[in-house]
């Protein structure tokens, strides 16, 4: 419906023209009347119509009057006159004025609805117009700002960038004002912790996050901003002479800006100064790499490349000794071993401040021996985790944002698995494996302990014992004997034994030289050389 405001100061001329017409049916509603121009002005606020029938000749301001001062108010609004004037100087200026059409009085209702109907085609032509005007233009923004983050990309990945004029040309085209500067990369991305990041408002967000981060930075520095390919925002700063005084505290502040105004988290990344202008990719890559500090450290952070750059170790996590070590825990389903291993594991790897990269690379390594373990058992990752399907283990962990995330996923994987694989085994045959298992624990270091002396104690014979210990825990006697052998005497070496020859004999070894080749085989590393990395 179109909103129609009658102007007319005479009340009865008002009333009748309400009734003389189908306004409905013609697509019009009657949205208010005055009785002369000054009232209608007022009232063209709180009515907004779409068109005004106006009389010329009225008190305190006539037709021609209000319409020339509405109109410099709204142009939108179409006006048809109503008079009894027939002079060619009323229609001269009423035209002048803009206005649609000029009935005379008395009211020819035919001529009225006519002259409506054209109105009203016009103003929804004009609409339409607009409308399609306004989606060319949307269009038209949308395709340069997709042109923008395009080109921004291609210069933090160090592509198609360069100092030609033709270049400079199309970055100021597209409003990318930063020639002649030092240039610097800032990585800003929220912390996948906050479960709201997973709402469908996170395009808002993102936006929202962008724009606090471009007007905190923009106050000390040029800057233009774009998304990356993982819709990670990055700010491209730049300084005329080099100096990023005060950068960290700006990043500090857009930290606590985000967290004030949307309730969620951010983590930043900093890239160094350069002064070329292809340099800006090595400052993103530098910047990323700062940002994954987060995985270590946690979120909620400023990481500034300069400061940590050469920080964390650089040797690898998991030694061949750790694998066996750990494989043997879990091969023996000794649940405190291998939760003691796994505390034991991360916390050093803490203590060392170890690389994220080296992190990463131990979990995948961590989780390729749960596998591992898994196959030998004849079970799989489907077997153990009914609920789920085997992801991509490197992209799985690649995608992890943070340490604990890390060793809680790692931990609930090793366990499970233990877990299924050694409460699947009937009770009869896990009493006798448990027998076997105390009896060797007992009897260990004794050199002439023979699988006969053992299926004596468990009152079952020497073959069918062998078939059902290696069918239920997938290894054989002689194979569990020997990795408690050298797990004992890996504890009396980290207690302070150096003397090996004492040490085999303790724990059922009469040649020296064979037990050091079975320590090596299953702890990766000499004896000689273990006790020497104790020392």
């Amino acid at each position: 419906m179109y909103k129609v405001l009658i102007v007319d100061d005479e009340y009865y001329f008002r009333q009748a023209l309400k009734i003389s017409l189908p306004w409905s049916e013609l697509g019009f509603q009657i949205a208010g009347e005055a009785k002369n121009g000054a009232e209608a002005l007022e009232l063209m606020r709180e009515v907004e119509p779409d068109v005004v029938l106006v009389d010329m000749n009225m008190p305190i301001m006539d037709g021609l009057e209000f319409i020339h001062k509405a109109k410099e108010r709204d142009r939108k609004t179409k006006y048809l006159v109503l008079s009894g004037h027939s002079e060619f100087e009323y229609a001269r200026q009423a035209v002048q004025l803009g206005v649609f059409n000029y009935v005379l009085k008395p009211i020819n209702e035919e001529e009225l609805q006519s002259s409506l109907l054209d109105m009203k085609e016009l103003i929804r032509m004009e609409r339409l117009g607009k409308l399609e005007l306004d989606d060319l233009r949307k269009q038209a923004s949308e395709g340069l700002s997709v042109m923008k983050e395009q080109v921004l990309n291609d210069w933090l990945q160090g592509n198609g960038i360069s100092r030609s004029r033709s270049e400079r040309d199309r970055l100021n085209d597209l409003g990318i004002k930063l020639e002649g500067l030092h240039y610097r990369a800032i990585v800003v991305d929220l912390d996948s912790s906050d479960e709201r990041n997973l709402e469908e408002g996170m395009p808002i967000r993102k936006a929202k996050v962008q724009e606090i981060a471009q007007n905190d930075m923009q106050n000390a520095f040029q800057c233009i901003g774009c998304h990356d390919h993982d819709a990670r925002l990055v700010l491209i700063i730049g300084s005329p002479d080099g100096s990023f005084n005060k950068l960290e505290t700006i990043c500090e502040r857009i930290r606590l800006n985000v967290q004030n105004d949307l309730a969620c988290t951010v983590t930043i990344g900093l890239g160094n100064g350069y002064e070329t202008f292809e340099s800006i990719s090595v400052s993103y890559k530098e910047a990323l790499i700062a940002l994954k500090h987060r995985f270590v450290w946690g979120g909620n952070k400023v990481f500034a490349h300069s400061l940590i750059a050469e920080t964390g170790m650089k040797v690898g996590l998991f030694s061949v000794e750790k694998r066996s070590g750990l494989l043997m825990f879990m091969r023996i389903g000794n649940l405190s071993e291998t939760e003691e291993w796994l505390s034991s594991f991360f916390h050093d790897a803490r203590v060392q401040k170890a690389s994220m990269e080296m992190l990463l690379l131990a979990g995948i390594e961590i989780v390729s021996t749960c596998l591992e373990f898994l196959a030998e058992s004849s079970q799989s990752f489907e077997d153990v985790f009914r609920n789920t399907t085997q992801p991509d283990m490197i992209q799985h962990v690649q995608r992890m944002k943070t340490f604990n995330e890390l060793e809680e996923w790692i931990r609930a994987l090793i366990l499970e698995a233990m877990n299924h694989v050694h409460s699947r085994k009937p009770n009869r045959a896990v009493k006798v494996i448990e027998e076997v298992k105390s009896y060797i624990s007992r009897h260990y270091g004794n050199e002439e302990l023979r699988i006969e002396d053992i299926a004596k104690s468990v009152h079952m014979n020497y073959n069918h014992l062998c078939f059902v210990f290696k069918k239920e825990s997938t290894f054989t006697i002689n194979d569990y004997l020997t990795e408690i052998r050298i797990i004992k005497a890996k504890e009396l070496f980290d207690q302070g034994e150096k003397v090996i020859q004492n040490v085999a004999n303790r724990v059922g070894y009469a040649d020296a030289n064979y037990f050091s080749k079975c320590f090596k085989k299953h702890m990766g590393i000499t004896p000689s050389k273990y006790v020497n990395q104790i020392r």
